[in-house]
């Protein structure tokens, strides 16, 4: 999602009549799309002629004589699309709907709304100050007008670059309104395929906002696949940006949903870890203090690997002063840094269980994270063992884990097969030997280095003989001397 341009600095203000004001052109539309944006040069200005006809307009569609008023209308727009005259076209244009809608006439309002822009030569700019004027009105209508001119506003602007903020906007608020009435199916079915992240003209903070909402919906829609592809449009970096601390928050905890959904724990704890560094939360007490918690808890979730272990000691060492604020939780980091055998329950086992990570609110899934706690107290004492032990009866390896024979070699084999601790069962005499199994190469080497290191000793030895040689002839010397 990188940076967009709004618009260039100069702003051209076109009013229809007063109390309504036409967005030009020049405001909207994406300066990088060169010629794609922009009208031909205007060959005639019949601004004169406009302005005298939409005075005389208003006092005819008073008087009842709202035809009359559109047909003169639409004979001078003809003239001036065809000059060109980009700003008298607009005026008109948007003149002939307002009629319309102040009439109350809603078919031919909506006739009208498709079938100018259709016109030959028709000029971008009023076709896009038209979208502007008949957004401007949604607000004001009711439900199923609402939801009429939404539909046909997206027939208009189908298929037009210059105007395809405005038909993702509308895009947005058809599936709000689907999501209003419990259709998340398809609200997420109408925003996702909208491609904003190459939309040019759209600002970066809205279109940093329209892609959570994708993502958003597609969560609510457990569309997961599609979670992580629309993830992929945001660049984490444009997050890091002051005025996009919230969008931070909110992105990563979609994020925090959706690697729960995929049981990836250590992915968990680096999102619950960046809401933890944002400047918003780290202001906070209380916020922090539940990010930081939350992160160690994810933290021993993970899996072992080196990645685990190394953002182990960068956090207690790191954030030691933090960490002495939660004592519970900077135990729970130290009991899987020490290398020492754990007793399940742990002691501070009620305040932990307390912990929103081990609530079914916000995240559903509790109780299972609570076994895999468990699991990594049991499989961290494995791994202390086999450090100790190079070969362990299979009984006496249960009482130390607190676990069966079944049980205890599951999680043996689980660590075996992570390649985290290397171990042969031999179940017929019930024990277990520790220690990688040496290939013929590892024999070599640790031969070549055994001599080599018989060698230095020799080497070594001779020397000092050499040296206690030398001294004693040279002390022989003196006493003959003497």
């Amino acid at each position: 999602c990188g940076t967009s341009i709004a618009g260039p600095k100069k702003k051209r203000q076109t009013p229809v009549d007063a109390g309504v004001f036409i967005v030009s052109m020049a405001d909207t539309l994406n300066p990088l799309l060169g010629s794609l944006a922009k009208d031909p040069k205007a060959t005639e200005d019949f601004s004169k002629e406009v302005e005298e006809l939409l005075s005389r307009v208003d006092t005819m569609a008073t008087a009842g004589r709202l035809e009359e008023a559109v047909e003169q209308l639409l004979g001078l727009e003809k003239k001036t699309r065809q000059a060109s005259d980009g700003i008298s076209t607009s005026k008109l244009v948007c003149k002939i709907c307002k009629l319309y809608f102040e009439a109350k006439e809603w078919t031919k309002l909506k006739e009208h709304i498709i079938t100018l822009p259709k016109k030959r030569g028709q000029l971008k700019r009023s076709t896009t100050d038209m979208v502007h004027l008949a957004m401007s009105w949604l607000d004001g209508l009711d439900k199923e007008k609402r939801l009429d001119l939404i539909n046909t506003l997206n027939e208009v602007t189908e298929g037009k670059i210059f105007v395809e903020v405005e038909k993702a906007r509308l895009t947005q608020m058809l599936a709000k309104m689907k999501e209003s009435e419990g259709k998340i199916d398809e609200a997420a079915s109408l925003v996702q395929e909208v491609q904003v992240e190459s939309f040019g003209a759209m600002e970066r903070r809205e279109k940093t906002e329209y892609i959570l909402n994708q993502m958003r919906l597609v969560l609510a829609k457990k569309d997961f696949v599609r979670t992580q592809i629309i993830s992929k449009k945001i660049n984490p970096k444009l997050l890091e940006s002051e005025d996009f601390q919230d969008l931070k928050i909110q992105y990563y905890e979609f994020m925090i949903r959706y690697w729960l959904h995929e049981k990836k724990f250590l992915d968990v704890a680096k999102c619950v870890f960046a809401i933890f560094n944002t400047a918003s939360v780290k202001a906070e007490e209380p916020k922090w203090k539940e990010a930081l918690t939350a992160y160690c808890i994810y933290l021993v979730l993970s899996p072992y690997d080196n990645e685990h272990d190394d953002m182990l000691h960068r956090l207690y060492t790191l954030e030691a002063k933090k960490l002495d604020k939660v004592p519970v939780y900077k135990n729970l980091i130290n009991i899987f840094m020490k290398k020492a055998i754990v007793n399940w329950p742990l002691v501070d086992e009620a305040e932990l269980k307390r912990h929103s990570v081990f609530q079914e609110s916000p995240h559903e899934g509790a109780d299972e994270r609570w076994q895999l706690l468990k699991k990594r107290v049991v499989q961290h004492n494995i791994k202390v063992i086999s450090e100790y032990y190079e070969q362990i009866h299979t009984k006496r390896l249960c009482e130390l884990v607190g676990l069966g024979d079944k049980e205890t070699e599951e999680e043996l084999s689980e660590l075996v097969c992570s390649k985290f601790v290397y171990a042969r069962i031999d179940r017929p005499a019930g024990t277990i030997k520790f220690g990688k199994k040496q290939t013929y190469i590892d024999r070599l080497n640790g031969w070549s280095d055994s001599i080599t290191k018989m060698l230095d000793l020799v080497e070594n030895t001779s020397h000092l003989i050499q040296k206690e040689q030398m001294i004693h002839a040279a002390r022989a010397k003196l006493k003959t001397k003497k």
